[in-house]
């Protein structure tokens, strides 16, 4: 698989307009939706940062990657950790299941500024370099020395997908298992450059929001 400044711009080009048109069409649906479907729009943005990263990182790019990697960072080391659990609290109706969602936002908000604020402020902290043709960010944590990688890796999954699975709206329960099997697939087949590749298959697979607006859209209308 081919992953380049051209993949990621490519991606942003498509996701950005694809967003922004879910954005439109929620409005006169179920505002209950409204975090859920700045998904792609996000990603978009997110794929743009990696773009830059990708011309910095390649030959003749000049190598200056720490702005577009700690712009790529933010979302990948804070936003998303605080962000999808918030947008399925928003989505919910359960009160058990808002009580769960509310507390995996904060514990996301707290985890992600743990480890995304000091790699500003420690710039050896983040090493950026291309791996089998694949970015792969190296990030120091404050707590290396105390808590296995593999453990930090466990609760961000938690935080994000146990929220979509948990939901008891069944497109984003679906949309959990993708991004479940997502994760699966980058970590055994491109461990060695996990943020990235995940990334870019969850911006990919946030094309889903566009089908559950459609779906939702067919759906009012059929009962209307």
């Amino acid at each position: 698989m081919c992953f380049s400044a051209t993949a990621s711009f490519s991606a942003a080009v498509v996701l950005i307009p694809v967003g922004a048109y879910c954005i439109k069409k929620v409005a006169p649906l179920n505002k209950k939706y409204r975090l859920i479907v700045l998904l792609p729009l996000i990603f978009g943005i997110q794929q743009l940062f990696e773009g830059f990263v990708w011309l910095a990182i390649e030959p003749g790019g000049g190598g200056a990657t720490r702005l577009p990697a700690l712009g790529f960072m933010f979302f990948s080391h804070l936003f998303w950790l605080f962000w999808i659990p918030l947008a399925c609290y928003v989505v919910e109706s359960n009160t058990l299941k808002r009580k769960v969602m509310f507390t995996f936002f904060l514990l996301g908000a707290v985890h992600g500024l743990i480890m995304y604020v000091p790699l500003w402020f420690n710039s050896d902290w983040l090493v950026v370099e291309l791996v089998q043709k694949s970015i792969s960010y190296k990030a120091t944590l404050l707590y290396d020395d105390y808590i296995p990688r593999i453990a930090v890796r466990v609760l961000y999954a938690v935080l994000v997908i146990a929220s979509l699975l948990l939901s008891s709206d069944r497109y984003l329960r679906v949309f959990g298992v993708i991004i479940a099997m997502s994760v699966v697939i980058s970590t055994v087949y491109f461990g060695h450059a996990f943020i990235s590749i995940w990334c870019y298959f969850a911006a990919v697979l946030s094309l889903y929001v566009l089908f559950m607006i459609i779906r939702i859209t067919k759906t009012t209308h059929e009962d209307a």
